[in-house]
């Protein structure tokens, strides 16, 4: 499986744990990068995919061996008409709280012969409260999982007999002569 295709599979996994386990949003998760949702809907969870790195493991010519680091991001947005930041911040931190443990807690992502990836290596949450609107206080929650998983690319090789025939030779260049 490709690694494009292997992130969008772990991408599609976590929408799914958290539309299934996420009790506080009620089944309204999105794996997009835009809010497909009318304000008067509240809490909210968006999965995309932010950042990936492949680091060399080893190998040989015809075969490399990478681990490859994806960064998950689970962003989470509560609205309350009531500008109480302290209440928002509880919801938030709940709801922050709720889809961390349902990741890092998930059999179906790190084990048995369907495993996704092989482990977590952090998580980062980020909290935020905007209450600038008279109206209603805002928060946004980003809950970034280092995902980690091994990949193997495999060097295709040139089928030998479309070569017959060509010699490779060296000959020595001449300097140019000075005019």
């Amino acid at each position: 499986m490709s690694t494009a295709v292997h992130r969008a599979v772990v991408r599609d996994r976590v929408t799914e744990i958290l539309r299934e386990g996420a009790t506080l949003v009620e089944g309204r998760v999105y794996r997009a990068r835009t809010w497909p949702v009318q304000e008067r809907e509240q809490s909210l969870l968006l999965v995309y995919g932010w950042q990936e790195e492949l680091k060399r493991l080893g190998g040989t010519s015809a075969q490399s061996r990478f681990q490859a680091s994806f960064i998950l991001g689970v962003e989470a947005r509560v609205r309350d008409r009531s500008r109480d930041e302290e209440e928002v911040e509880a919801e938030l931190e709940a709801l922050t709280g709720q889809v961390r443990d349902l990741v890092l807690t998930s059999a179906d992502l790190q084990m048995g012969p369907g495993r996704l990836i092989e482990r977590v290596e952090g998580v980062k949450t980020t909290l935020g409260i905007d209450t600038k609107s008279s109206e209603l206080a805002l928060g946004r929650g980003l809950v970034a999982f280092e995902l980690i998983w091994p990949e193997t690319f495999d060097v295709i090789q040139p089928d030998p007999a479309c070569c017959d025939g060509f010699g490779l030779a060296l000959r020595p260049v001449p300097a140019p002569s000075a005019p």
